[in-house]
């Protein structure tokens, strides 16, 4: 499995590269051509054209996602990914926030010297973690440690590789960047943070955030270049104590649905680059449109209805 180091450049050949930061990965001038990773493919699908040109790095006005708690689950995956595959690095990539302020006081996030500390840290590329992220972190860590499929490897394999591929159809440029692509199998898997591992949660999850649909796009790049594929497994841990763990695998038939999802999004984001026309989910109808109850709603008031116009007779 070859990677192409990168150099710096816009991508022009399709390939596993290396070295590329993830803010890179995220550019949306990263290719020669217009580019669609898996989160905006499931944007597209969930929410309409016009929620994913708001905040895509193709739109020059693009609005900067604010959202905290997402912003958090995501550094908290990315800290305890790194702890367990690449314990080395781990100090190239996060800092801990110290308890007192450069100045000698206690921490505020409003004091100067605390604003240029963080200033400093991201000019240096590093990612600044507060003391409650490091003890969840840490305990993330511990309970992967001791399941059994992490102990087998399953997140064994090459990090920090970005794939790209030209969708033959539509000539759009597609990338996904995999937790890790395994060097001796075709069994892709992804870490996951969650609040709670249940069954009914994690299947939950899996829905409303499009994962079988991520796991399709990364199951497409692998295959088309080149490489085996044979499954795609969430390694779930909680956030929280008693850090919980869970490894379960996609359905072959669920991955099959993700993808013609994809492929769905995939002409809805071409069709929309092309004639620059973003609509949102009412934007192109005319006149109003008709709404209806749910048939649980109605079902619910039917009853209800039956009972007390039943009761009054």
């Amino acid at each position: 499995m070859q990677s192409i180091v990168w150099d710096g450049q816009k991508v022009t050949k399709p390939g596993m590269y290396s070295k590329m930061p993830l803010a890179d990965y995220h550019r949306g001038d990263i290719c020669d051509g217009p580019s669609v990773s898996s989160s905006g493919l499931r944007t597209l699908w969930s929410k309409s054209p016009k929620h994913f040109w708001d905040k895509s790095p193709l739109n020059p006005n693009r609005v900067v996602d604010d959202d905290e708690d997402e912003k958090k689950a995501l550094i908290l995956g990315r800290a305890t990914h790194h702890l367990m595959v690449e314990q080395v690095g781990f100090a190239a990539e996060f800092i801990q926030r110290p308890d007192a302020a450069p100045d000698g006081r206690v921490w505020n996030g409003n004091n100067k010297t605390c604003i240029d500390w963080f200033a400093q840290q991201r000019r240096d590329g590093k990612t600044v973690l507060t003391p409650e992220m490091v003890t969840a972190i840490r305990g993330m860590a511990v309970s992967l440690g001791q399941h059994p499929m992490m102990q087998q490897g399953i997140l064994n394999g090459l990090i920090e590789r970005s794939l790209f591929w030209r969708d033959p159809e539509t000539g759009v440029w597609l990338k996904s960047r995999p937790d890790n692509i395994p060097s001796n199998s075709g069994d892709y898997s992804d870490l996951k943070t969650a609040r709670s591992v249940l069954y009914r949660d994690t299947q939950r999850a899996i829905h409303d955030r499009g994962y079988h649909q991520q796991g399709a796009l990364v199951l497409e790049g692998a295959g088309a270049l080149g490489f085996e594929v044979n499954s795609f497994s969430l390694i779930w841990v909680e956030t929280s104590s008693p850090y919980c763990v869970r490894v379960q695998t996609l359905r072959d038939e669920d991955l099959s649905r993700g993808g013609k999802m994809n492929r769905v999004a995939l002409r809805t984001f071409h069709q929309c680059f092309t004639d620059k026309h973003w609509p949102g989910p009412g934007d192109d109808y005319a006149d109003a449109e008709f709404i209806d109850l749910s048939d649980y709603a109605r079902k619910s008031i039917d009853d209800r209805l039956a009972y007390q116009l039943r009761e009054a007779a």
